[in-house]
């Protein structure tokens, strides 16, 4: 699950990708819609990987919440969460994640942690983890044959200069530092009108 990058935005429906720094802010693009814009200083962003989940004993980070949910849905989308009242929701959170605080974490947030599973589902940002380590497996095997088929060239070694060239070069040198530059007059300045 990759959710590096991923903003939440006080005041603003669903998440955020970071795009790239700006003058003021950080240039974000939606999850929902693709449009992008500037978040600027002002605005409270919170990015995925800070946040946790209120529970009786440690926070539990929101990364680990979304695999939870994920190995129970057995990595599909939520297609209950429209239909459920906020009682069904705090049930099936609950199943998820047995030791959350039921007194701190309100019915928003389990309601806004399963809209953000589903946006991330639809985003591709949460797959398996065998299919990660197949992925990441596969890049340095292409490599490898990439480099196997790519004939190495070695890089010639620099060419010594010529002799005749080196002592041209040489009595230039020595010139001028016999022969100081002259220095060029100051340039004259316009005379002041007469008043």
């Amino acid at each position: 699950m990759d959710i590096t990058g991923i903003f939440a935005i006080s005041g603003k429906p669903g998440l955020f990708k970071s795009i790239a720094q700006s003058k003021h802010g950080v240039i974000v693009e939606s999850l929902i819609d693709k449009k992008r814009f500037n978040a600027y200083t002002s605005y409270k962003v919170s990015a995925l990987e800070d946040i946790t989940v209120f529970s009786v004993d440690e926070d539990i980070t929101l990364s680990s919440v979304l695999t939870k949910i994920a190995e129970k849905e057995d990595f599909k989308v939520l297609d209950f969460l429209d239909k459920s009242s906020a009682e069904e929701l705090r049930k099936y959170f609950a199943s998820v994640i047995t030791n959350y605080d039921a007194e701190r974490v309100y019915d928003s947030d389990i309601k806004k942690i399963l809209k953000w599973y589903n946006l991330l589902h639809l985003n591709n940002r949460i797959v398996k983890a065998v299919e990660e380590k197949a992925e990441s497996k596969a890049k340095p095997a292409k490599e490898n044959k990439e480099a196997e088929a790519a004939p190495v060239k070695e890089k010639a070694a620099p060419k010594a200069k010529a002799p005749a060239k080196a002592k041209a070069a040489k009595e230039e040198k020595e010139e001028e530092v016999a022969e100081p530059k002259k220095k060029k007059a100051p340039a004259k300045t316009a005379k002041k009108k007469a008043e």
